[in-house]
């Protein structure tokens, strides 16, 4: 029984340490519960950025807003406009969570960043209008046929928000209704993931791959992921239109040096398992052996690609894709990458994944306030649930016996001496 128990007891502590931190916050019974934790840490993080004085506040979000929109980097300056609530203080705060409130147009995100540029200077704020795109939303009722009375009239917009609303590269776009309120659009970046979208395509693939062979291995961790890429988008099963994004988000991170040196280390330990040379360099061999039109070569990298891929090892790989996409999902690509120069490792991946559920753009703005160490904030501690605490009473009672067993044990063969008989009388 003593032995049982030594063996016993590390495998129950496992299992019980394993279940109350797990970082798989995807597929664990407290999933909801560790959004819901992400999004109240993320919102209290961000009353942490800027001066402590009131009067500061403002100043301080209005200067970071400039800083970003200089760098031209807008995913940044909707996720300071989100967290405006949070960052500008009590009063502040409050006017912005009211004024947000009052409307009904829109999604609330973009009442809240409606309500947010009313906090900024005036030319501040026309200058985000021009860059960010508009949504006219679609009129209510149908037009009014002849003989019928048309609806009753509302003020027109000012007029300068009007030409800031009017895209001017995109004339085929419909005009608004005259009396229809303009509405910021927020998560909608379509031309940016159309932007994105730089796989290229199997004869670009053959030339880099011939390269490869010939052995220019500058960027092999590049080359592998055009070929999954473009290799899986072929197969109705394989990798869909929005995991070839995180393809191309990758691609982009690694060309601009924005990944960590331990992060490639650990991508390249995924593609390679995805996409082991064994089977790579002898398929391109034989694909360039003979002299062949581009067509032709181009197929035969195609079939050298999709023959050397592990099944195995590519399923590791497509989880992270997936956890990239849903991060550029919630953000943008754009997001995406400037999250992605902070991360480590796959777990770093989850955390960001999970507060970018929580919070969207938030993320972005604890990225540059923070660093990596922002990304902490998502670990949940202790997941209690039904099987942590039958563990931990499992743990508890295997000690108690163990330590009845031991003592019982010493006690059977450790045995004190009797006490001697003292003479008794003169």
């Amino acid at each position: 029984m003593f032995n049982s128990l030594l063996i016993l007891l590390p495998v129950i502590g496992a299992r019980a340490i394993s279940n109350a931190y797990d970082q798989d916050l995807t597929s664990r019974e407290g999933a909801a519960e560790a959004l819901q934790h992400a999004n109240v840490r993320l919102l209290e993080e961000l009353t942490t950025f800027g001066p402590r004085d009131e009067d500061s506040k403002l100043p301080y979000w209005q200067d970071r807003i400039v800083a970003e929109m200089d760098a031209r980097n807008m995913s940044a300056v909707r996720g300071y406009l989100l967290a405006a609530p949070q960052m500008l203080g009590r009063d502040l705060g409050e006017q912005i969570r009211v004024r947000a409130e009052a409307e009904v147009t829109g999604t609330p995100d973009e009442r809240l960043i409606r309500a947010a540029l009313q906090k900024l200077p005036e030319n501040v704020a026309m200058r985000i209008m021009e860059t960010e795109r508009y949504n006219p939303p679609a009129p209510q009722a149908p037009a009014a046929l002849p003989g019928e009375a048309g609806p009753a009239e509302t003020p027109e917009p000012p007029s300068e928000l009007a030409e800031a609303a009017a895209p001017a590269e995109e004339p085929e776009a419909p005009e608004p209704a005259a009396g229809a309120p303009i509405v910021l659009q927020a998560n909608v970046r379509n031309e940016d993931e159309r932007r994105f979208q730089i796989l290229g395509s199997y004869a670009d693939l053959a030339v880099m791959s011939q390269r490869w062979i010939e052995g220019d291995r500058s960027d092999e961790l590049v080359l592998k992921l055009t070929g999954l890429g473009l290799v899986q988008q072929d197969y109705s099963d394989g990798l869909s239109d929005a995991t070839a994004l995180s393809v191309s988000i990758l691609k982009s991170a690694r060309r601009s040096q924005r990944l960590t040196p331990s992060f490639s280390d650990y991508l390249a330990e995924q593609v390679d398992a995805a996409l082991p040379d064994a089977a790579l360099e002898p398929a391109l061999q034989e694909a360039f052996r003979d002299l062949a039109t581009t067509e032709v070569r181009a197929e035969r990298v195609r079939a050298a690609y999709g023959g050397s891929i592990n099944q195995a090892g590519l399923g590791p790989l497509e989880v992270d894709l997936d956890q990239i996409q849903r991060l550029a999902a919630q953000t943008s690509p754009g997001g995406a990458l400037t999250v992605l120069a902070v991360i480590e490792d796959g777990t770093d991946l989850q955390r960001a994944r999970l507060l970018a559920e929580a919070g969207g753009e938030r993320l972005i703005v604890l990225v540059r306030e923070r660093g990596r160490e922002a990304l902490k904030i998502a670990d949940a501690g202790i997941s209690w649930n039904r099987n942590t605490v039958l563990e931990i009473m499992s743990l508890t009672a295997a000690g108690m016996l163990l330590f009845w067993v031991m003592l019982s044990t010493v006690r059977l063969y450790i045995k004190l001496p009797k006490p001697r008989a003292e003479p008794q009388g003169a």
